[in-house]
């Protein structure tokens, strides 16, 4: 089965030493981060006397590992290009692959561009602050070769909703409300799920928010079905009274398919009873929300109350167009309500279009086939698309049966 990664900066949100502590949790080599101490000096002038170590801490009476770093730095602030140097002289100087060096260069480049967007700079002349210290570069490399060591670049990563914290906080442009604006920035770009949290202060930084996009495939709000193997804990600094100030990584086998072909996912059923709305405006929705991304719509004739007929109107769906879809459903019926459900469902996971010549009536004709096939590539059904068939059947001035007839006899020919 694929390795499945689960990433939970629910608790207390996630920074780049937190993340890095907790693939040391994981079971990643913690050497191979504590030899980035030889390595900086020589791609960073002003860097010296580094120090790397990983501590074992209690956080509300979890244990977890902690990041200590210290280190000489001379130039405090670095402008865009100082860092993206810095950091492909580190990526280049250690043991990466291409998929972990990629996700070293992209995770520097979204904080420089981030930072570069707010102030209204170019990412070359952007002066960074807190993101341009060695910290960065050493949360941001370590974890890298943590994600090469655990061999989880390939892994289906995701991560649960990132709390983000609330209050205000004092950085080096002054005093401002939680989130600070890059970190919010980066969650955006991101797509991610945001929560406030239960604790005061900033819990999310722009590091640990650029490591989470740049590493997880999606953001979701309620874990996946997969075999949890291995946890990592990663503490941060502060203590944030009930709420321990962890970040946890859990590691297992993805569970999305069974082992008879099929490939489990979650999907939204989306439902209304309307009985004062015309046959046209249904009509016209059942469109618009196929336009939309829909998965299926169907209509139910019902009886409601005081016998009224009306409609059932039901849609499956993507759980992460739900929103949209429900606001189509309230505006365009004039609905008080939708109903939500989620379900877990089977299907076939692979299809695919190809075309196929028919000979009907002494003409040759292009079909497009549906051909659906399981994880181990049995074929599960085979079905011709209704459109191609009816412009056959249109062109040809012929029933649409006899075309369907003629599309059986070449599959049964060519099997």
């Amino acid at each position: 089965m694929d390795k499945a990664i689960v990433v939970d900066p629910s608790i207390a949100g996630i920074s780049g030493d937190m993340f890095l502590a907790a693939l040391i949790s994981l079971g990643a080599d913690q050497k191979i981060i504590e030899d980035l101490k030889d390595v900086i000096p020589r791609c960073v002038d002003d860097a010296s006397n580094i120090e790397i170590k990983f501590v074992d801490v209690i956080k509300n009476g979890i244990k977890a590992k902690k990041l200590v770093t210290r280190f000489e730095n001379r130039h405090v602030h670095r402008h865009g290009y100082e860092l993206i140097k810095a950091a492909e002289c580190v990526a280049k100087s250690v043991d990466l692959d291409k998929d972990a060096f990629n996700f070293s260069l992209n995770t520097i480049k979204t904080l420089i561009e981030v930072e570069a967007y707010i102030h209204g700079k170019n990412i070359d002349d952007v002066e960074l602050h807190e993101t341009g210290s060695i910290d960065t570069i050493i949360d941001v490399i370590g974890a890298a070769l943590a994600l090469y060591n655990l061999n989880l670049f390939k892994s289906y990563a995701v991560s649960m909703p990132v709390a983000i914290g609330k209050g205000y906080i004092k950085f080096s442009h002054g005093v401002y409300p939680v989130p600070a604006p890059a970190t919010i920035e980066i969650l955006r770009r991101g797509n991610a799920i945001i929560v406030g949290g239960f604790a005061e202060g900033e819990l999310t930084t722009p590091t640990g928010a650029a490591i989470l996009i740049n590493f997880v495939k999606k953001f979701i709000d309620r874990y996946p079905l997969f075999k949890v193997k291995a946890i990592g804990y990663g503490a941060g600094d502060k203590d944030l009274g009930i709420v321990p100030n962890i970040v946890r990584v859990f590691s297992g086998e993805n569970i999305g398919f069974l082992d008879d072909g099929y490939r489990l996912e979650s999907i939204a059923i989306l439902e209304t009873d309307i009985d004062d709305v015309s046959g046209e405006v249904v009509g016209y929705v059942f469109e618009k929300l196929l336009q939309l991304g829909a998965r299926d719509v169907s209509i139910v004739p019902i009886y409601m109350k005081k016998n009224r007929p009306g409609y059932t109107v039901r849609v499956i769906t993507d759980i992460e167009k739900s929103g949209e879809l429900i606001k189509t459903l309230i505006e365009e019926l004039g609905t008080l309500g939708v109903r939500y459900t989620t379900y877990n469902r089977l299907v076939v996971p692979n299809r695919e279009i190809v075309p196929i010549e028919i000979d009907i009536n002494g003409h040759r004709k292009e079909v497009l086939i549906k051909i659906s096939r399981d994880y181990k590539g049995n074929i599960v059904n085979v079905k011709p698309e209704y459109e191609s068939v009816k412009r056959i059947a249109q062109d040809l001035k012929i029933p649409l049966r006899k075309v369907l007839n003629a599309i059986q006899k070449t599959l049964s020919s060519l099997k």
